[in-house]
């Protein structure tokens, strides 16, 4: 048997021990309690019946005095007298009730009863009584005192005194009975309480001493091994009999040597491991490696697509110029015309360079941002309002939701202008001839939403996750060869950022795409 099974054995035998003793205490006491209830109870009938007795047999007296004796005058009240016999019956009562309600039986009610017919009879002997004072007032004085006389020897002296005397018996016998059982119980108690110590020390004891004994044994069979293998006897074998924690820590000893050639394939077997590990980690160093190339290419098409995209209008505006320049005997209007081209371009060059300068400040971490409390709606139609223009070049349409009521932020209104130009060129660039576009503002979980949707050809699912990385173009780009620095989104992320926001794309209900920003709310102060 196990050591610990041991303990446990013990403890629960100890433990059942215990709780048999508190659980018999516990009762004892309970009963014990409501003996000490019921004799509290039964000596307090017994003081109403005694107050009851004095009060009937004073007011009888009192009658017997004033009718029979009297010379026709009355000194008693017959109402007070009624009054105090009620009180003493009413307290008889509830203390007979609490009685039956301690414990139900049929002797508690049977003395109940006996109480109601000793009220009757009460109460019928006053009324006889009052009768009979009537008829002495009214100068029946014979009638009146014959009738008294039947009262009070009949019905007062017989009757009553006997319910009275019995219900005083029968609390008098309750009462001991109480004493008596509390007597019993006490008695019980003791009895448990040096039963269960002398239980408790026999238990204790002969734990004790079992367990004392095989922990003898077992320490020293244990010492005596410990020594030889610490004077490196591989050999030597503990011979521990039985099946308990002892017996297992003897068989580890004996074990340990030929452990030791464990232990070294162990360790032959942890370097391969090791080898195992370096490899899967050159994999993955490699794996990162690519990564990085891979990177380092897009890097270098973005500057490739830059070069081509300030490349392509410098030549165009050096082209204007050369035509502007090239006679002497150029019609004014040809060289507005030229010069007007000059500026359209420089505005677009301008727009790339002003990109690539936003990029190159917020992965500097330097982007200028002009924190205030904006309405997120007139930011939007701001920005909607600056793309009115080029939507009617390209013969699409922009719808706005403005939504209802002020949408509050805090945030820079020209940034987030910007981040709808952005949005709204991004469906201009993708969408094949003309597209409607909406714009959206509303709030949502304690959110501002701003959301740009078209019914164009969409984004492709695959580019999802890295459209707003910089340097990265959409696949359908790659494949058409449409140029663009594919900076637009990434401004757009960087400037939601800014803002505490986040932005994501979706598939729009018209099959386009539905590229939706998400900015924390200002949180309005509580009304009073």
């Amino acid at each position: 048997m196990l050591f610990r099974t041991k303990f446990f054995l013990a403890y629960a035998a100890l433990t059942a021990v215990a709780i048999s003793t508190a659980l018999l205490l516990i009762v004892s006491t309970q009963r014990n309690d409501a003996n000490h209830l019921r004799s509290s109870l039964a000596h307090e009938s017994l003081s109403g019946y005694f107050q009851l007795s004095a009060s009937v047999f004073r007011t009888f007296k009192q009658a017997r005095r004033d009718l029979i004796s009297g010379d026709g005058s009355f000194a008693f009240d017959f109402g007070q007298a009624a009054q105090d016999i009620t009180v003493s019956l009413n307290q008889i009562d509830a203390t007979l009730r609490r009685e039956a309600a301690l414990a139900a039986n049929a002797p508690n009610l049977a003395t109940l009863a006996d109480l109601t017919l000793l009220r009757h009879q009460i109460t019928a002997a006053l009324t006889e009584i009052d009768s009979a004072a009537q008829m002495i007032r009214r100068g029946e004085i014979a009638a009146g005192r014959e009738k008294a006389v039947a009262v009070l020897q009949g019905q007062v002296d017989v009757k009553i005194a006997t319910l009275i005397q019995a219900a005083t018996t029968a609390q008098r016998a309750e009462l001991g009975q109480a004493q008596s059982e509390i007597r019993r119980m006490q008695s019980f108690a003791q009895a448990t309480a040096w039963a269960a110590m002398l239980i408790a020390i026999f238990l204790s004891a002969a734990i004790f001493l079992t367990l004392l004994r095989r922990l003898q044994i077992g320490l020293r069979a244990l010492d005596m091994g410990a020594k030889a293998i610490a004077n490196n006897d591989l050999a030597y074998q503990i011979t521990l009999p039985g099946r308990d924690e002892f017996s297992a820590v003897a068989q580890s000893f004996t074990t340990m040597a030929q452990q030791i050639q464990v232990k070294q394939d162990a360790l032959e077997a942890a370097k391969q491991e090791l080898e195992q590990r370096v490899a899967e980690r050159t994999a993955a160093l490699t794996a990162a490696l690519a990564e990085l190339r891979e990177s380092d290419t897009l890097r270098r098409q973005f500057f490739a697509d830059i070069g081509h995209e300030l490349r392509t209008p410098v030549s165009a505006i050096r082209g204007e110029a050369e035509v502007a320049l090239r006679s002497k005997s150029a019609r004014p209007a040809a060289q507005a015309a030229a010069l007007r081209t000059i500026v359209s371009i420089t505005e677009e060059l301008t727009t790339t360079v002003s990109d690539l300068f936003l990029i190159a400040r917020e992965m500097a971490g330097v982007l200028d941002f002009r924190a205030e409390q904006v309405n997120l709606a007139h930011a939007v139609a701001l920005g909607v309002e600056q793309m009115q223009s080029l939507s009617l070049q390209r013969e699409a349409s922009i719808a706005v939701d403005l939504g209802q009521g002020e949408i509050l932020i805090h945030g820079d209104r020209g940034r987030l202008a910007q981040l709808v130009r952005i949005l709204i060129g991004n469906a201009l660039e993708h969408a094949p001839g003309s597209v409607a576009i909406k714009v959206a503002v509303a709030r949502q979980d304690g959110q501002a939403l701003l959301s740009v949707c078209d019914d164009g050809p969409g984004i492709a699912e695959q580019d999802w996750p890295r459209i707003f990385e910089r340097f990265v173009k959409g696949s359908e780009r790659r494949q058409t060869g449409r140029t663009g620095t594919g900076l637009g989104l990434a401004i757009a992320r960087s400037i939601t950022a800014a803002h505490g926001g986040t932005i994501a794309v979706q598939r729009s209900t018209a099959g386009g795409a539905k590229l939706l920003a998400c900015f924390p709310l200002i949180e309005e102060p509580a009304a009073r």
